[in-house]
């Protein structure tokens, strides 16, 4: 492993960069280009707040802005994604998937009863009945995502202490998994809307046998999701196909991994533009 130490030569490099009541963290990790290693500093607010960067070679030199651009943003870039996998997926691998199980179990139980009344209804329900199964399955898939990418982190933290490009391809490959396996299901679910809407309306207005506890069970569960969708999966949908501008997204629903990794891309090069660059403190 390589020292991801700051040594004496960093210091005095990060010092004469540093300005009056900041802090300073460089990162215990480096982006390997060539034959060279590169270390970013973060300099800081006495809030937190983040004031600048500052790019360092293994010997604590200062390389030029044009030098410093690439090592920057792969930087960035990969500790961004790691932080995402801590909070965003593992917080909806953590999230209770009662609801896909309470719908799965009450019209496994009463689908007869529906059936027997109205017997064109069964591709609805079993549609209904698998993307319930597909959501209680949702948290082990996301959970084995977050598995293969802490087990790539500690090759970094625990292994090389640095990474290359094409480190950072398999890591991004993993990472796009996550992303398709969340749309995929939304958008089935925006599929799906008419169907729990005309089951909700069948349900409701039709005698089919039911006994009363089932079907107030069967509507209010359906209700509920209803409810869900115009105030959180419109939102979830809307975060996939409309970027931060509120421009559309082209999403091929044939290959959707490498769509939204195309767009993401996009967004994060506009975004170090805009964000990193003008805080970079390595000269022009």
């Amino acid at each position: 492993m390589i020292n991801v130490k700051p040594t004496k030569n960093h210091k005095k490099s990060i010092k004469a960069h540093k300005r009056l009541f900041e802090k300073w963290n460089m990162w215990e990790f480096a982006f390997k280009q060539g034959r060279d290693y590169y270390f970013i500093v973060a300099y800081m607010q006495i809030t937190g707040k983040v004031t600048g960067y500052l790019i360092l070679d293994q010997n604590g030199n200062v390389p030029s802005l044009d030098e410093a651009k690439i090592p920057s943003y792969n930087l960035v870039l990969y500790n961004t994604k790691v932080n995402n996998a801590v909070t965003e997926m593992v917080i909806q691998m953590k999230k209770s998937m009662k609801p896909y199980e309470e719908m799965y179990e009450v019209l496994m139980a009463y689908k007869d009863y529906i059936l027997k009344e109205k017997p064109l209804l069964e591709s609805s329900i079993n549609s209904i009945i698998e993307q319930s199964r597909e959501g209680m399955k949702r948290p082990v898939k996301i959970r084995d995502i977050v598995m293969k990418l802490g087990n790539m982190q500690r090759e970094i933290t625990r292994g090389t202490g640095y990474f290359e490009i094409a480190f950072l391809n398999r890591f991004e490959e993993e990472y796009g998994k996550y992303a398709e396996i969340i749309y995929t299901f939304i958008k089935r679910e925006e599929e799906l809307k008419p169907v729990y809407e005309e089951l909700r309306t069948v349900v409701s207005l039709q005698e089919m046998g039911l006994p009363a506890s089932g079907k107030k069970k069967i509507i209010g569960i359906l209700g509920a999701w209803l409810s869900s969708f115009d105030r959180v999966l419109k939102k979830s949908i809307s975060s996939f196909e409309l970027d931060d501008r509120g421009n559309k997204i082209p999403i091929d629903l044939t290959n959707i991994k490498h769509s939204i990794s195309k767009s993401s891309e996009e967004i994060a090069k506009r975004d170090f533009k805009r964000l990193i660059l003008p805080i970079m403190r390595n000269p022009k």
